[in-house]
């Protein structure tokens, strides 16, 4: 290849790489807009299940699919036949959990949530039931009816979601499923700066926001889980909800499984970076000082922190640890 074929190839490359990055910061002020949006509808919807119209206990059986994890049809878990999409491993990552173990461990930590509501007489809230019957409802919709993304780490995870096909996929799949959105890790150590950072970069990615759920110390509005889990809150847990209240509503919003063979299908993905970029450090971050502006409240919205622990922030239980966030 002759220089100027060489310069014009090289310059035709330079191009590709900057218009997504001009893309992606004309795209942050929309994203981060409509997410305010999107997240005070859903705030609004919280509140009145949880406070203006709370949502009682027995709403479903113990032996309802949200409460148990089974599909009706097979009498196996469902959790299985619900993974979209799993990142390839490397010979370095054949230590790590089988993914089957780690969707089985996140999808009965959450059953277990939901039966805590199906009990009747209900068990009074404290240490046995830390969360209001209408969260612990809201876990049922994520892990039964939720699409599952199983990956080994933040940096492969952010690889993939910067892939435009990838992100499409995304999109596509909470447009014709309305379905909520859990993503998975295999690697359980994690630095909690580096789970904020990908927090950030998901709310950048998309319009929806983003929990960081894991075993260690709890990672801004994250709570308690065996693995890593972010789930990306579509709002579709709504229209489950707000079914379940209506007569007949605990028969139908236990969905059947997703047809995965329809999505992610165009493999290999591989986007253009494996790490945040700063607007999405800056988000962590700013949420971050939000939450310890709270206190002893925490990265807990909805439900008071300082009540759970009895005033004793150092009698903290379930695994809650002491600090209410970890430290960046």
């Amino acid at each position: 290849m002759s220089r100027p074929e060489r310069t014009s190839t090289f310059r035709a490359l330079t191009r590709r790489r900057e218009s997504p990055t001009r893309a992606y910061f004309l795209r942050i002020p929309w994203v981060w807009g409509w997410q305010m949006v999107h997240n005070a509808h859903g705030i609004l919807r919280v509140l009145d299940i949880t406070r203006f119209r709370p949502l009682p206990a027995g709403l479903i059986s113990p032996q309802h699919p949200w409460a148990t994890g089974c599909n009706p049809a097979t009498g196996q878990p469902i959790w299985f036949e619900n993974v979209l999409y799993r990142s390839p491993r490397t010979e370095a990552e054949d230590d790590l959990p089988a993914d089957d173990f780690v969707v089985s461990k996140v999808g009965l930590f959450l059953a277990q949530m939901v039966s805590l509501s199906a009990v009747v007489p209900e068990i009074p809230w404290g240490p046995r039931r830390r969360m209001p019957h209408a969260i612990n409802y809201i876990h049922g919709s994520a892990h039964y009816n939720g699409g599952i993304l199983i990956f080994t780490d933040f940096a492969d995870a952010i690889e993939h979601f910067t892939d435009d096909r990838f992100a499409a996929e995304i999109h596509r799949f909470a447009r014709r499923e309305r379905r909520e959105i859990l993503v998975m890790f295999r690697r359980r150590d994690y630095a909690p700066r580096a789970y904020a950072f990908f927090v950030g970069c998901m709310r950048t990615l998309f319009p929806w926001f983003c929990n960081s759920n894991g075993p260690n110390r709890r990672v801004l509005w994250g709570n308690p889980s065996p693995f890593p889990v972010a789930n990306l809150i579509t709002g579709s847990w709504i229209r489950d909800i707000y079914r379940l209240k209506q007569p007949g509503g605990a028969e139908v919003v236990a969905r059947p499984p997703i047809p995965a063979w329809n999505y992610f299908v165009r493999c290999p993905y591989r986007g253009p970076r494996r790490e945040a970029l700063w607007p999405e450090k800056l988000l962590a971050l700013s949420t971050y000082w939000r939450i310890r502006l709270r206190g002893e409240r925490g990265g807990l919205f909805f439900v008071d922190r300082r009540r759970l622990s009895n005033g004793d922030m150092g009698a903290m239980h379930q695994g809650m640890a002491e600090p209410p966030i970890a430290r960046l």
